[in-house]
């Protein structure tokens, strides 16, 4: 199997915060990234949720709008 280092990130999740962490695959440095958006949820290295609710919030309200202005 290949391994693309140019698409494939890294993310450390730990409750006490961020860490760096240097994953190195065929010499070169893995980018580590927080958040991240993955199957469509956000995903922290704290592992909470708080981001992706606000994001579902915000696109729920985005909806909301737009059918109210097209019912107009």
């Amino acid at each position: 199997m290949d391994i693309n280092v140019k698409k494939t990130k890294t993310l450390v999740i730990n409750k006490s915060g961020h860490i760096n962490c240097s994953i190195m695959v065929n010499g070169s440095v893995l980018e580590q990234v927080s958040p991240y958006k993955y199957l469509g949820r956000w995903i922290t290295e704290d592992s909470k949720c708080e981001l992706d609710i606000k994001s579902r919030i915000d696109m729920a309200k985005d909806s909301y709008w737009k059918q109210r202005i097209a019912k107009g």
